[in-house]
């Protein structure tokens, strides 16, 4: 029930700059939950998370406002079990060494099959955690990103938006979900991709992106990058 959104500016911008549309789409979307950002620095991911709203988090948006970077990944938190809100469930997730932040709108069923598999490695109780390390561990093995993030989907089915952010090389936004479409367009001279409000009409661009331009609905099953040109389709498959 959560909401995505990259952005991918040409030049280094302040995060302030895309703050409004990440107010927007926290109040007209159901986060709420908690809230965080990744962007790239000095060549490697920072994140910052909060496990509550950006709006009841003034600190942190202080705090994030100057940080500037030519990307950004943003994840608006409702959890599918609402016991799971902490810090540690918050996204996006980043590894140890800032290599990347995953984030992950839906819900991954097989999740709690597969958590055994990385004792040692989670920190929460949520699903998206899970889908995190699994993809890290498909990413050390050698396989590319666009594929891993359809593995990902593929091995723990559900439903699954994925974004996906590494310290060099393309942004990257999986849309796995019926539920609720991933889009991507430009804004003010920067290039987007975003969750749509769990609504199954337009209304993310008249609520949140007023004036956005080329908008594209990314398929079920294909990855884009974001910032770039769209990869190509790593398959396709039906979300439930």
């Amino acid at each position: 029930m959560c909401e995505l959104l990259l952005v991918a500016w040409p030049e280094p911008t302040p995060f302030e700059a895309s703050l409004p549309w990440v107010e927007s789409l926290e109040r007209f979307g159901l986060g709420g939950y908690g809230w965080g950002v990744a962007w790239r620095e000095e060549g490697e991911v920072r994140t910052y998370r909060h496990p509550s709203s950006l709006a009841q988090d003034p600190a942190g948006r202080e705090q994030t406002a100057a940080a500037r970077s030519t990307h950004f990944m943003v994840h608006l938190r409702r959890p599918s079990n609402l016991s799971q809100i902490s810090l540690a469930d918050t996204q996006p997730f980043r590894t140890e060494e800032g290599g990347f932040a995953f984030a992950h709108n839906g819900r991954l069923d097989g999740a709690e099959e597969e958590r055994q598999n990385f004792a040692g490695l989670l920190e929460g109780r949520a699903d998206s955690e899970v889908g995190f390390r699994l993809l890290q561990r498909l990413l050390q093995s050698g396989w590319p990103a666009d594929a891993a993030l359809l593995e990902v989907h593929r091995r723990l089915g559900g439903t699954a938006n994925f974004g996906y952010l590494p310290a060099r090389g393309p942004a990257l936004a999986y849309a796995g979900s019926t539920m609720n479409s991933m889009w991507r367009f430009e804004v003010a001279g920067a290039q987007l991709a975003a969750t749509a409000l769990h609504s199954g009409d337009q209304a993310v661009f008249e609520l949140c992106f007023a004036g956005a331009g080329n908008q594209r609905l990314i398929p079920v099953g294909t990855t884009v990058e974001v910032g770039e040109h769209e990869v190509a389709t790593s398959g396709s498959r039906s979300a439930g």
